[in-house]
């Protein structure tokens, strides 16, 4: 019978490759979004213009290109965090506190760094191109709870670093 640890770990590992596939999908989308942009526009601004969302459909097009391409590079930083996850969570299985471990928590630390740093144009473009009402114009910015998680994760790390050395230590003496 495999114990709650392994069970967990399982559960976790079948989550990350769940959350990858619909990072990619949500990828795929924005690209696809871009070639429509690119292919039936003058659709797309009688589209926007109709909804009331946007200020001015008719000259929004390269905002709105701006805003996909942000959101890709914030797609692909999620792709890179998860993918750091999946690594640790394997290790996990077998010995969590190597330098290894502490590198891959700095790593997810400033990627999620970079994320912060990108919803900062994010809200920006959004806030331009759409009537602050509308919850588009809402997207973006700043956010407490992101902030804190990357204190967290950076925090970790340090423990992690400081696992691995306690046991190289130990180790050492024995």
């Amino acid at each position: 019978m495999p114990s709650d640890h392994s069970t967990l770990l399982g559960f976790t590992r079948g989550l990350l490759w769940l959350m990858l596939a619909l990072v990619a999908a949500a990828f795929l989308f924005v690209v696809a979004s871009g070639g429509a942009l690119v292919a039936i526009w003058p659709d797309i601004a009688v589209e926007a213009k109709n909804s009331q969302v946007f200020v001015d459909a008719e000259t929004m097009r390269p905002q709105l290109f701006a805003l996909l391409g942000i959101l890709a590079a914030i797609l692909a930083a999620a792709v890179y965090v998860l993918r750091q996850l999946q690594a640790l969570v394997a290790s996990a299985a077998t010995d969590p506190f190597i330098p290894a471990n502490a590198g891959r928590l700095r790593r997810i630390g400033w990627a999620l760094v970079i994320v912060q740093l990108l919803a900062l144009p994010l809200g920006w473009v959004a806030g331009h191109i759409a009537v602050s009402t509308s919850k588009f114009a809402n997207m973006g910015g700043l956010d407490l709870n992101s902030i804190l998680a990357i204190l967290l994760v950076f925090v970790l790390a340090a423990v992690f670093e400081r696992g691995a050395a306690m046991r190289a230590e130990l180790e050492g003496t024995v």
